[in-house]
């Protein structure tokens, strides 16, 4: 809009979503497993991920996600033994992300993630692709990393292990992001 000319005060941007502080909470890290929270689609680059996993053998990685037995290589992917599928109920979630140490997110488009935002809040590295929202979020290198969205599995690999190495407190960096101050963020802008 403002490459169009439209002038900057009449302009405004809400981080669209946030996560509960209560329900996801923030954990110490200690070499964790590298997760992803994601429901089987092909937005979703389900390739990229089982490179990923495929690729750093000595990392253990959990998926919690539904559908991904729809995945032509669901089979193989359940059989390789650092991977672990979850079908959990939304409650369960933080419990998992307080097994994680880095979080990805590897679509080709997305509208948020708002798992992006609850592994955040959880103090888990984000290394995510430049979609959605997380290039407003994460400053790389600083709170977790971003990725081309055609970038291939070895680059995010490098990244995830880079992720293992940032001693920021992720949650702060999210703190602000509640659905709280998301519904009070909107209620202002439609006051104005």
């Amino acid at each position: 809009m403002l490459k169009d000319g439209v002038k900057p005060e009449k302009v405004s941007f809400i981080i669209g979503g946030g996560a509960d502080p209560k329900l996801f909470r923030s954990h110490q890290r200690m070499n964790g497993a590298i997760g992803f929270c994601t429901a089987y689609y092909a937005r979703k680059d389900p390739d990229r991920i089982f490179n990923i996993i495929k690729m750093l053998p000595h990392r253990k990685f959990i998926l919690l996600g539904r559908d991904w037995d729809r995945y032509e290589k669901f089979t193989e992917l359940t059989a390789m033994p650092n991977f672990s599928y979850i079908e959990a109920s939304y409650a369960e979630y933080p419990s998992y992300y307080a097994q994680m140490d880095v979080f990805v997110s590897a679509a080709i488009l997305e509208g948020g993630p708002i798992p992006l935002i609850e592994a955040m809040m959880c103090n888990v590295v984000p290394v995510a692709s430049k979609t959605g929202f997380a290039p407003d979020i994460i400053h790389h290198g600083n709170n977790g990393f971003l990725f081309e969205v055609d970038a291939p599995a070895e680059s995010v690999c490098k990244l995830i292990e880079q992720a293992y190495q940032i001693e920021t407190d992720i949650r702060k960096t999210v703190e602000h992001l509640t659905w709280n101050n998301f519904s009070l963020a909107v209620q202002q802008l439609l006051e104005k």
